[in-house]
């Protein structure tokens, strides 16, 4: 049996294989190639073939050498020498099994110079012109001796490059960028080479296969079972240089696989077919299993192997059982296509367990002591600073050193919730989740339309076509979701950058402090959080640094709104007060450790410091702590007044860009309101709770069906007395060409196939897991037919207690224990609406409104479980007469809006107004 070593010995070819797989299509980043696309242009030249020897000489004598054979690179890149030998018939290979991903349309052609690219979902955006220039200026020079420390940059380069343009202009295919095509080739074609060096006999180019390979864990649990947000920043380090480290491992160490996935939870690889691959070993008889184990043990920070992962979660590896080729080799004689199914991965649940044998070694030296309150495994201390706080050496290592890096570094930034709280002393964490369940399975996939119904361009008469559930339009759908939260949450940051600042606090003397360690400095009132900056080149004595919103401190020192409400005047106004107090009248400071156990807590650390000096700082930095920007996970902590503008934010980009399949693709929006000093476990905890919130399909109504010029349509749907509106696009993104492909949607038809009519509209009839079923165009549908709908959410909680969090959960249908919650997303601009006219009365008068509605509510019908209240015209009456006698001008109202406002009284939403805005937003 060949060993993993022969891998190692043919390193270098292997790489260079892989990135010409990147780069075997590379003639199709050009403007040429758009040109001769187009279909406003003839008479189109394709790229030289020969253009790329001509500028770079070289690589005609650089070659791979593999298998025994001895290829150049210029001829490998020349799909017009790939039958020649068995390298080129397997790059040939390749190329065609990932043509499962890019099908062919009928017509779609676009019009250049206004090419456009497109997500999976629809929504589009330019394709820059000068490619061909660009093309010319990859680093092409580095394939001529090619290694593993040039394949980085090189990849990167690439990818930067490839992923603004597209492997095919015509819609829809034009979701297919030039990079995640070449990269599923580079990956199919190094899996092939290395799968024959392993074995030893080549198979034929038409009998190849792969599997996938899954390195799971239960991240999600590992990252947000923290204490505090520098563990939770750190652990997310960690996970990713544990992941870096098998992808190494995989990709370079031993180049038999490549990455197709990651998120929160680990990684998915394309790998050779071979059943026993996680049983070979290297030249030490480790097998490729205890490799793996052992490179994902070893992620740190900073490459500090004390700081290890350790045996704090294991990774769960699975190989898939059943090879694949993918398009059938026989194509277009057959059409057996063999597609992996990638969602058995990322849908099995993972129970990440601690290598107990690691662990242990912890705890045979050690005396008696209390578990780590961070990691939960290993003893505390058995330095005295650790024991103080209750952690491990470890884990006090790690949060020092992500203190540190704030401090040095990362002045822009917060890790300090403290910091990133309101006035109010109020935070936010806001999470998000994509339903990717019925995408990652591939069968949502049915209802993107590769060829459709009634297309004057298809003159043949070929079949209504969906588009395949290829693995790599898998991967293009998670990374555009994972996009979006990357994009909301650089969003985020710029919005919320203002003008916050910190005060530097100078001693007299060097106190008995732990480097970069937070502490409470006792402000009589209030506890203003700091940070102890040991000293540096520039600072002999070191200082005390602000971890806290100086406008929160402001107002607990009895500031007036004008002053503590702007960030930059609340920070003079601390200065001149701690300058005035400690320094001016000489008053001896109390600086606590808020981690102390009971015996600790009272005493003061600065017993025999003095504050001589407070500076303001410069230096301002964004409001908001990044937790996770994950496929179908988002996490952040936000300023709780700016919480709202964040899921405006939100909501508003989802319909942009997700409108055309908002029907089928739900995002569920969540808040979980806390004070500054609320345990970070407790909101955590809450957050998640929140991510478990799932749709069913559900049934709505039409209530009218409006088509705006063809541009867009308005539906206005309706469900159990909820109402909600929505505008999908029906062109794409030239403003001209007709949507024939993203805006289905699911029509019940009640078993009547007549209801559809689908020889006056756009409608198809497809297999939906269980059962075969109609889904029409959305500028199709009329009014009074009901459909499917998977709808988006948005929730909020406010914890008041910790035990609040445990309040938290859904049943099958995403509702929760209480009346009104979750909201339809849709509702935010709803609800916005109502509270602008509820402030129309007093703060008095909006509590007497609001409490005389729900006391009645509560005589008459005790705790409503049924929601009885909600459907008796008595009470519906009560509440009409009760709004109209307030004092605000009632009859002055549009109709509509006292509707509205009657409609949120019966359901009890007006209450959820005045908690959200005066309670916790204290408005």
């Amino acid at each position: 049996m060949n060993q993993l070593d022969i891998l190692q010995q043919h390193r270098e070819a292997l790489l260079l294989a892989e990135a010409i797989g990147l780069l075997h299509d590379y003639r199709k980043c050009s403007d040429e190639h758009l040109k001769t696309q187009a279909s406003n242009l003839s008479g189109q030249q394709a790229l030289a073939r020969n253009e790329l020897g001509n500028r770079y000489p070289q690589l005609s004598n650089t070659n791979v050498q593999l298998l025994g054979i001895t290829c150049a690179v210029t001829d490998l890149l020349d799909d017009r020498t790939w039958n020649k030998d068995v390298l080129g018939q397997y790059l040939s290979r390749c190329h065609k099994t990932a043509h499962f991903d890019k099908q062919e349309p009928v017509g779609g052609k676009q019009n250049y110079p206004h090419i456009q690219r497109s997500t999976p979902f629809g929504f589009e955006n330019n394709v820059f012109n000068g490619l061909t220039e660009k093309l010319w200026g990859l680093p092409w020079d580095k394939l001529s001796s090619y290694s593993a420390d040039k394949r980085n940059s090189l990849r990167h380069a690439i990818e930067d490059l490839f992923s603004q343009t597209i492997a095919d202009t015509r819609r829809p295919i034009n979701e297919v960028d030039l990079w995640s095509w070449g990269l599923l080739v580079g990956a199919l074609y190094k899996s092939a080479l290395a799968g024959a060096l392993l074995t030893g006999s080549p198979p034929n180019a038409g009998d190849l296969r792969w599997r996938l390979l899954g390195v799971r864990v239960n991240g999600l649990n590992y990252l947000l079972s923290v204490a505090r947000i520098p563990d939770l920043l750190t652990r997310q380090e960690i996970i990713s240089d544990s992941l870096d480290r098998v992808r190494n491992l995989l990709e370079v160490t031993y180049p038999l696989g490549s990455e197709v996935y990651r998120d929160e939870n680990g990684s998915v690889y394309v790998v050779p077919d071979i059943a026993d691959l996680l049983n070979r070993t290297d030249g030490n008889g480790i097998s490729l299993r205890d490799l793996i184990l052992q490179e994902f043990e070893q992620g740190t920070v900073k490459n500090k192997p004390t700081l290890q992962l350790g045996g704090e979660i294991t990774p769960h590896l699975g190989l898939e059982q059943v090879p694949w080729w993918g398009q059938d080799p026989e194509w277009p004689n057959s059409s057996n296509d063999e597609l992996p199914d990638i969602s058995k991965f990322l849908s099995r649940k993972i129970a990440s367990l601690a290598n107990a044998g690691v662990i242990q070694q912890f705890w045979q030296h050690q005396e008696a002591a209390d578990i780590c309150t961070v990691c939960g495994l290993r003893p505390q201390g058995p330095s005295q600073k650790a024991a103080d706080r209750n952690v491990c050496d470890i884990c006090e290592e790690r949060r020092a050193d992500r203190s540190q890096k704030w401090a040095t570094s990362q002045s822009n930034k917060t890790i300090w919730t403290d910091e990133v709280a309101d006035a109010n002393g109020r935070l936010a964490l806001i999470v998000g989740r994509f339903d990717l369940t019925h995408w990652l399975d591939g069968s949502l996939l049915d209802s993107l339309l590769l060829i459709a119904p009634h297309n004057p361009e298809n003159a043949e008469g070929k079949p209504v076509t969906s588009k395949t559930p290829s693995f790599s339009r898998l991967r293009r759908i998670w990374e555009t979701t994972r996009r979006f939260w990357r994009d909301v949450q650089n969003g985020i940051e710029w919005q919320l950058t203002d003008d916050r600042r910190r005060l530097k606090i100078f001693l007299d003397s060097v106190p008995d402090l732990g480097p970069f360690h937070v502490y409470d400095l006792v402000l009589g009132v209030t506890n203003l959080s700091v940070v102890w900056i040991p000293a540096r080149n520039d600072d002999a004595a070191g200082y005390l640094l602000s971890a806290d919103n100086l406008g929160y401190i402001a107002h607990q020192l009895g500031a007036e709104p004008a002053i503590y409400g702007d960030p930059a005047t609340a920070a003079i106004f601390v200065e001149e007060y701690l300058q005035k107090e400690f320094v001016a009248n000489g008053c001896r400071p109390v600086l606590r450790n808020p981690d102390a156990g009971t015996r600790q807590s009272n005493r003061n650390l600065l017993a025999c410091v003095h504050i001589v000096q407070v500076e303001y700082q410069q230096d301002a930095y964004a409001t908001l702590i990044p937790i996770l920007a994950e496929p179908q996970t988002f996490m952040i902590i936000v300023s709780a007044d700016k919480s709202l503008d964040v899921l405006r934010n939100i909501k508003e980009k989802y319909e942009r860009e997700m409108g055309k399949v908002r029907d089928r693709l739900p995002i569920h929006l969540g808040v979980v309101y806390a004070s500054r000093r609320t345990p970070i476990r407790a909101v955590l905890d809450a957050g998640r709770a929140m991510l478990d919130c799932r749709t069913m399909a559900q049934r709505w109504t039409i209530e009218s069906s409006v088509n705006g010029q063809s541009s867009e349509v308005t539906l206005d749907i309706k469900r159990n007395g909820h109402q909600i509106r929505w505008r999908i696009p029906l062109r794409m993104n030239d403003g001209m060409t007709e949507d024939q492909w993203y805006p289905y949607i699911f029509l019940d038809t009640r078993g009547d196939d007549k209801k559809v009519d689908d020889a006056q509209r756009r409608a198809v009839k497809i297999d939906w897991p269980a059962e075969a079923c109609w889904i029409v165009h959305a500028g199709d549908l009329r009014e009074g037919e009901v459909i499917y709908v998977w709808p988006s959410t948005f929730d909020f909680e406010f914890l008041d207690t910790t035990a609040r969090r445990f309040e938290i959960h859904y049943d099958e249908e995403g509702r929760r224990p209480r009346r009104t919650r979750p909201y339809y997303l849709e509702d935010l601009d709803r609800l916005e609406g109502l509270w602008n006219c509820m402030k129309r009365l007093t703060k008095t008068q909006r509590h007497q409104v609001i409490r005389t509605i729900e006391a009645t509510r509560e005589m008459w019908y005790g705790q409503d479980a049924g929601g009885a209240s909600t459907k008796d015209d008595v009470f519906r009456q009560f509440v009409a007469d009760t709004l109209a006698g307030a004092q605000w001008e009632w009859q002055k109202f549009p109709t509509e809006w006292q509707e509205k406002l009657i409609q949120a009284g019966v359901r009890g939403e007006l209450t959820d107004l005045a908690e959200l805005h005066m309670e916790i937003l204290k408005e």
